[in-house]
């Protein structure tokens, strides 16, 4: 059998037909032959789709039979192919799907040569025998469309032969699947008719808008700090201090046990080998957390729940082709699990009262990090009739966090402390800084998360030059431009390089007169005539340190966080006053809610979809969970089935 999954050897005396010509042409020109047409259907795809299209059609034969209760009596006589493609099993992605799962199959050159040889031998045989071969005579058989670059009775011929195949080799594949052990949810789950997660996630970030309010109490602050500049001291339990009032917070390592909930801190090497792997895009996982925490009054109740992939397109790695989607999930839940490896420690110092409290906990508490993909069925060449199934690359990543209680004190909505001083801080995130690229531009990553946070605390923008950097850097490099001539130039070289990324992004850069002169200011941001005159003085790095930049966010987050009520004054009963309504995330219409308003309107699917001006396929997809209805269409379904909104 050409399709057959199993290696099955010819006895050397078997004769299928009467010696010719064709049987004297030397073997390396027959194994030539058939080498150039098993690479012309390997290449072509064409073969493979009809076979896939074969298998999702038994397969859906299987479905009907084990539904066949609940069908009129003329279940028999269902056009399999028209029903098939009626329930979207045959549409490009769940084909794509049922691909994957014979590639262990598919890959393998053998496979494609005994393909090749079953087609040529029933080529030749029909030619010589002037009558098609009883194996290739199948009614109601799935055509292939002919080569027209063929003699039309050629062409054919082929064209028989090779949808032949197709069916033969999509009816072995189905005996080795074994459909008798899979249930009717199993089997559309296999045509990709059925959600296979019912995940159910929160709304993407930055859905028609360049900016998203987020938490920026002193906790994130410190918690990005530890995570970009490394400055943590050694210990039995590494740590990273900040001093806060008469109290401080301190950040730890700890390993948690998503599957019991345990934390425990994490002593010496093994905390290092973790803090080494922090950077600038751990900082973006904590800050997107850290947005999604804000869409609750309790946000210590909230789990949030995160797909991978919405993730990779909004740090834009959608884009990349030098690393696989796998690659990049693994990434992703990589950056999590970090992020979720902080703790944290809030100590209060109340001298009067002779009194402390210290709190310890995780940030963020890791519940569920879940990886999806596809299975591939393996067959031992070896062993007729022995299945295996092993794990693809994830095409899905599920997670699954839950803020710590520290937001308590420091993220809740209404003051606990009955209306004495707010602990609760919000900024406003832009798209735009999660997309800067840390690896090309250090700096300015680090810059942009920092500053995002401080521009709800420091209003006016002023920072010293020294200030900034010891906030961001490490120590041994502040140390090391006092005496190394190439790294300061360097330094101040990724300096200039940052503010003008930043300026590029739509912040708002100014250089005090005072005390950062044109001589070491940016030449991005002089007139060509100071330019060319222009020198740094000897003793430029020390003057640079002390020189002061302002740097405020872009004029729309400034604008939103000029409506913003300082978090200092005390107020009663609400703290903050947030007039952002049109940047409140609204929660995406379901699958199963639009089937059900489709039902209640008594519309059909078709209907919907003219009304909308989209596919119908579109329609069932959105139902099946598969795509995400965009915000347009949001809208439109809202106002056409008169759904509230969510």
């Amino acid at each position: 059998m050409p399709g057959s999954t199993t290696t099955r050897k010819k006895k050397s005396k078997e004769v299928a037909f009467p010696i010719d010509k064709a049987d004297l042409i030397p073997l390396y020109q027959k194994n030539s032959r058939v080498d150039e047409y098993a690479a012309k259907l390997r290449l072509g795809k064409s073969f493979l789709n009809l076979v896939l299209v074969n298998v999702a059609t038994g397969i859906n034969q299987h479905r009907l039979r084990q539904i066949r209760s609940t069908m009129s009596s003329d279940a028999d006589v269902v056009n399999l192919y028209a029903e098939t493609e009626r329930i979207g099993a045959l549409q490009k992605q769940a084909i794509t799907r049922l691909g994957k799962l014979f590639k262990g199959v598919t890959r393998k050159q053998e496979f494609w040569q005994e393909t090749a040889t079953w087609i040529l031998d029933r080529l030749e045989r029909w030619k010589r025998e002037e009558r098609i071969p009883a194996d290739c005579s199948i009614p109601g058989l799935l055509s292939l469309d002919e080569d027209p670059t063929l003699p039309e009775e050629d062409a054919w011929h082929e064209s028989v032969v090779i949808s032949a195949c197709a069916f033969h080799t999509a009816s072995e594949w189905l005996r080795n699947l074994d459909l008798s052990a899979f249930s009717v949810e199993d089997v559309e789950k296999l045509l990709g008719i059925r959600a296979t997660h019912s995940f159910v996630a929160e709304p993407a970030l930055f859905q028609g808008r360049e900016i998203e309010r987020v938490a920026t109490g002193y906790p994130i602050l410190t918690g990005a700090q530890a995570l970009i500049n490394c400055q943590w001291e050694d210990g039995e339990y590494p740590y990273w201090r900040k001093l806060v009032g008469e109290g401080f917070i301190q950040h730890n390592i700890v390993r948690q046990s998503p599957s019991n909930q345990q934390i425990e801190l994490v002593p010496g090497k093994a905390a290092w080998e973790i803090i080494q792997q922090f950077g600038p895009e751990a900082a973006y996982v904590l800050l997107i957390f850290s947005a999604y925490a804000t869409d609750s009054d309790q946000p210590w109740e909230q789990q949030i729940r995160l797909r991978g992939t919405d993730l990779i397109r909004l740090f834009g790695w959608d884009k990349r082709t030098d690393i696989t989607l796998g690659q990049k999930l693994k990434k992703i839940g990589h950056l999590a699990q970090l992020v979720c490896s902080l703790s944290v420690l809030i100590s209060n110092i109340n001298v009067g009262a002779s009194r402390y409290n210290v709190a310890r906990g995780p940030m963020w508490l890791l519940e569920e990090l879940e990886y999806a993909g596809q299975l591939a069925l393996t067959v031992d060449v070896n062993e007729p009739g022995s299945l295996n199934y092993e794990a693809g690359d994830p095409d899905e990543l599920y997670i699954k966090v839950r803020p710590g209680s520290w937001t308590e004190k420091f993220l809740n909505a209404r003051d606990l402390n009955g209306g004495k001083e707010a602990l609760c801080q919000y900024g406003y995130l832009a798209k735009s800084t999660l997309q800067i690229n840390p690896y090309r531009q250090r700096l300015a990553s680090k810059l942009a998360i920092f500053l995002t946070i401080m521009s709800r605390i420091r209003r006016d923008g002023r920072y010293e030059v020294g200030t900034l950097l010891e906030r961001l850097e490490p120590k041994e490099l502040l140390e090391a431009i006092q005496t190394s001539k190439q790294r300061r130039n360097a330094l101040i070289t990724q300096w200039d390089n940052a503010l003008l990324t930043l300026h590029e992004l739509g912040w708002q850069i100014e250089f005090d007169d005072s005390t950062y002169p044109d001589t070491i200011r940016p030449e991005w941001s002089l007139t060509s005539e100071s330019t060319q005159l222009r020198t740094r003085p000897r003793n430029w790095l020390k003057l640079w340190l002390k020189a002061i930049v302002v740097i405020k966010p872009t004029v729309l987050i400034q604008e939103k966080l000029g409506a913003v009520r300082s978090p200092n004054v005390k107020q009663n009963p609400e703290p903050l006053s947030l007039p952002a309504e049109h940047l409140e995330r609204t929660k995406a219409i379901t699958g199963e809610t639009l089937l059900a308003a489709i039902n209640a309107k008594g519309w059909s699917k078709a209907q919907l979809a003219k009304n909308l001006g989209v596919d119908r396929s579109l329609i069932t997809r959105w139902v099946n969970g598969e795509r995400a209805i965009q915000p347009k269409h949001q809208q439109q379904i809202q106002a056409l089935l008169n759904l509230e909104k969510p």
